[in-house]
């Protein structure tokens, strides 16, 4: 019996508008995660908040294993993944941490009053880089969750949402990431069951 696959995924057009973003944002991309003015730890439970809303599961393992490298609790990490800010979050990160999630929900639309909030309370430079840091996981997650779509629809599962062509670009380009993504971890359960 075959299943529908509900999870959100990439039409070509926005793919390619958020790889181009991505190949001109790279400078400013490396100088915000080299400049460190979002904390390690802050910058993977941006990513983890994100990815709960969007549901890749490569994203979840990815940045679940880099957030607990970083010193994030693993019960932080399960809460972050069940779209849960809960009493671990500074007062700090809450503000980025519910704007990122906001900005997964309403599909990259959240509210000009929300972003003007978040630009007030952190600055414009920190602000950017925390925006920087969305883009990128939304990037990850829907080229993760389009390559599960294909996936999913060679299994004979449903597919309506998507489109086998935006699927078989996406997966294509996205594989070869997703296979170091998923390798790595890999490799970081294994360090830690044996820990």
């Amino acid at each position: 019996m075959s299943q529908k696959f509900h999870k959100r995924v990439y039409r070509v057009n926005q793919f390619l508008l958020d790889i181009n973003f991505f190949a001109y944002s790279l400078p400013w991309i490396i100088g915000a995660y080299r400049s460190k003015r979002v904390p390690w730890p802050m910058a993977e439970k941006i990513m983890l908040a994100v990815t709960a809303v969007n549901g890749c599961q490569h994203c979840a393992r990815f940045h679940g294993a880099l957030a607990q490298m970083s010193g994030v609790e693993a019960g932080e990490v399960t809460q972050l993944l069940q779209m849960e800010i809960g009493t671990q979050v500074s007062a700090y990160e809450r503000p980025a941490l519910q704007f990122a999630q906001e900005y997964a929900q309403t599909e990259r639309n959240p509210s000009s009053e929300n972003l003007l909030e978040l630009k007030r309370f952190y600055g414009d430079v920190i602000a950017n880089d925390i925006m920087l840091y969305i883009r990128i996981i939304m990037l990850g997650n829907l080229s993760g969750n389009t390559f599960d779509a294909f996936v999913a629809r060679l299994s004979g599962n449903t597919v309506s949402h998507s489109r086998l062509f935006d699927e078989i670009i996406v997966a294509t380009v996205a594989a070869p990431f997703l296979a170091m993504v998923n390798g790595f971890a890999a490799w970081q359960s294994r360090k830690r069951s044996r820990a």
